[in-house]
């Protein structure tokens, strides 16, 4: 909105420079008459198309062109001597042949009603803001900023009427007077708008409601220069506008609107570039982790507001040089879009970003869709200011050709972006729930990965991210064929040669066509989730992806193993229903066997009352019995059913609940035995050193049989 002001300026100076072009003729160009020869010429009927794009006469038309500007440049920048004698002029012109009072009448006059406009705007704005205040504080910046808006608003109009009213009564009665009176009320309403305005947007006193994400010094500063130079600029171009009102034509003047133009020019640039860094880090606030694309356009949109004023100032000088009508509205109006809309746009996606984490969707989803409407509805503001045709028949010109095309795709590109941010945030916000309740299930925080074998995502959350990835690519394909069709292409026969390279694809990779078919089915049979994990023969892990025509598995040592459906034969799911954990001990020969059953069921009972794992158990742990003799001891198997992922916590547990009894009540494990015989009947008895010798050779047979 500040830009809004600035070009408010750059508006007093287009009023001022239009004012003096319509009071004046321009002079007669040597070369007219051959221009007009030339052009009715080339309009002639007989004239062949190619012939109006002749280079040379191009040329010739450029030249004639810049030969006009150039002898009337000299024109104007030849009067500068007579800069001097400009005050007198209008203080003769303003003093002379006066009824009913003098100047000096005038003066007061306009002082008294201005002064009287301000203690009541003043008095105004300070009745309206207790009442905003006392019907409670706005929440928001945009409410608050709406409100401020309002009473600023209501102040000017006021400030308006009663200083208008005032000096129409006191005032004499002199056009004079008159038009030198509106032309100042006007710059002091502009000046008062833009500081107004400029206050409710950066906040130099109240950060907290600041619409750009500025700091207090970038702000406060940012807000000075736009006054200074809107202030500069409005009274400069309605102080030249009044010169031309009283008479006060020439090149003269033409000079003195240049050099005002040139002076505000100056301002409005500085004023851009010693916020160069605060436009951009406001850019870059609106995201959290700015995209590629918003860092390039932070880089980019400060550095182009800094060169757009001297460029739109040199074009419309150039415009008034060769005699045409400078569109003075829409190079400020240009301005004021390139300096507000950075800051439009940031403050909307901040909004939108801080309301995803909100029960408030809509408005999360409007934001987002403010967005687009605000890019659209800046173009086709742009074209009205411009002046451009929209012109869709075969007679229109190529610009208008061209135009057309891209309002055309700029709307389609626009609807699609709406549509995909409504699809997006509204599946994001499901993924979401889905998460939050998995976790809540399961009891697990965010960022906290489950058990290997753990039960997986429901079927929607595992959906979800498909049906989000298919809406992205069909929104993406109709943006494609109605940007074609707006450039002029045929899409009908793109459509059929697409089936025909299609159906040569599907013949030429089966595998791919295998892939998917066997995915889709896959799915549409619910063999697996998200989060579940799986053995498809080739590798195993937890399904960590899915796409169209592959998954990716997680495996609990971390390697991440790509496999495409049309690779699985059989999928084994580990995280479904119900999970059984089978143990194996062996204990020595001489074990009673009825006493480790006993041992057993009591360790079972025990778990049963542990609060870590009580409630994962489907079924009890318990003895099998001894399933198998090996030669070192019993094997005694015990088993019990869980909750899928939670087995492998049981199992730790349980070991060291067998392990605890077993050492309570003096029952060993078995463990691999070599005996080793020494027969030393009539023989010297070995050495201390052979014993220790053959003891360790048993040791290391012993400890790899373990091993083994």
């Amino acid at each position: 909105m500040k830009r809004i002001f600035l070009l408010l300026g750059f508006v007093c100076f287009f009023v001022g420079a239009a004012s003096s072009a319509m009071a004046e003729d321009l002079p007669a160009f040597e070369g007219l008459e051959v221009q007009e020869l030339l052009n009715e010429h080339l309009n002639s009927a007989d004239v062949k198309p190619e012939q109006a794009f002749n280079p040379a006469k191009l040329a010739w038309q450029f030249q004639t062109k810049f030969s006009r500007v150039k002898s009337k440049a000299s024109k104007i920048f030849g009067a500068y001597d007579q800069l001097p004698a400009l005050p007198g002029r209008w203080w003769h012109r303003m003093t002379s042949k006066r009824d009913g009072g003098g100047f000096g009448r005038f003066a007061v006059a306009f002082l008294a009603s201005i002064a009287a406009g301000v203690i009541a705007s003043i008095f105004v704005r300070r009745r309206l803001k207790h009442v905003f205040e006392t019907n409670g504080r706005p929440a928001s910046r945009a409410s608050r900023l709406v409100s401020q808006l309002m009473v600023e608003g209501a102040g000017i109009l006021v400030l308006a009427v009663l200083a208008t009213a005032t000096f129409f009564i006191f005032a004499p009665s002199d056009s004079r007077d008159r038009t030198l009176f509106f032309f100042f009320l006007a710059a002091t309403l502009i000046v008062s708008l833009v500081a107004d305005g400029s206050r409710a947007l950066f906040r130099p006193k109240e950060p907290e409601y600041r619409i750009p994400a500025m700091g207090d010094n970038d702000a406060r500063r940012f807000h000075n220069a736009i006054l200074a130079t809107v202030g500069f600029g409005s009274f400069g171009f309605f102080s030249c506008a009044s010169f031309a009102a009283i008479g006060i034509h020439g090149p003269v003047h033409d000079l003195l609107l240049v050099l005002v133009g040139v002076i505000t020019t100056i301002l409005l640039t500085f004023t851009i570039a010693i916020s160069h860094r605060a436009i951009a880090g406001d850019i870059l606030a609106a995201e959290e982790n700015p995209s590629s694309f918003r860092q390039v356009v932070a880089q980019i949109w400060p550095t182009v507001a800094v060169i757009l004023p001297p460029v739109l100032f040199i074009g419309l000088m150039v415009s008034v040089f060769l005699g045409g009508l400078p569109l003075y509205g829409a190079a400020v109006f240009t301005m004021m879009l390139v300096i507000l809309i950075p800051i439009g746009e940031s403050a909307l996606a901040r909004a939108a970003s801080a309301l995803d984490g909100t029960p408030q969707i809509n408005l999360s989803i409007a934001a987002r869709i403010a967005r687009i409407a605000l890019f659209l509805l800046v173009i086709i503001s742009l074209a009205v200011a411009w002046r451009v045709e929209f012109n869709t028949t075969d007679e229109a010109g190529i610009q208008s050709r061209i135009f057309n095309a891209l309002i055309q795709i700029a709307a389609i590109v626009s609807v699609a972006y709406a549509i995909w941010q409504v699809i997006r945030v509204f599946l994001d916000r499901k993924i979401a729930q889905e998460d939050a309740e998995y976790a809540e299930k399961h009891g697990m925080t965010a960022g906290m990965e489950g058990e290997t074998g753990g039960p997986g995502k429901s079927r929607t959350r595992t959906l979800l991210p498909l049906l989000r990835r298919a809406a992205l690519i069909a929104l993406s394909m109709l943006v494609v064929l109605v940007t074609l069709s707006a450039l002029g292409v045929e899409t009908g026969p793109l459509l059929a040669g697409a089936g025909v390279v299609g159906l040569a694809i599907g013949f030429g990779s089966q595998t791919l066509v295998k892939d998917i078919v066997t995915g889709f089915f896959f799915l549409l049979e619910d063999a697996f989730r998200l989060g579940e994990y799986i053995d498809v023969g080739a590798a195993k892990g937890t399904v960590e992806q899915i796409s169209v025509r592959s998954m990716k598995l997680r495996h609990h040592r971390g390697a991440l193993n790509t496999v495409p459906f049309g690779s699985v034969d059989v999928i084994e799911n580990f995280s479904r229903d119900w999970a059984i954990m089978k143990l194996r001990v062996r204990v020595p020969f001489e074990t009673d066997l009825n006493m480790v059953r006993k041992l057993l069921k009591k360790v079972g009972r025990e778990m049963m009352e542990i609060e870590a794992i009580k409630d994962d158990f489907l079924q009890p742990f318990k003895a099998q019995g001894a399933v198998d003799v090996d030669d070192y001891g019993f094997v005694i198997s015990t088993k019990f059913m869980s909750k899928p992922g939670t087995q492998f916590t049981i199992r730790r547990y349980a070991f060291q609940a067998m392990q605890d009894a077993f050492e309570e009540h003096g029952i060993p494990f078995a463990r691999p035995r070599v005996r080793v015989v020494v027969d030393d009947e009539g023989e010297a008895p070995l050495p201390a050193e052979g014993r220790e010798a053959i003891a360790g050779a048993a040791a290391s047979i012993t400890g790899k049989t373990a091993a083994q």
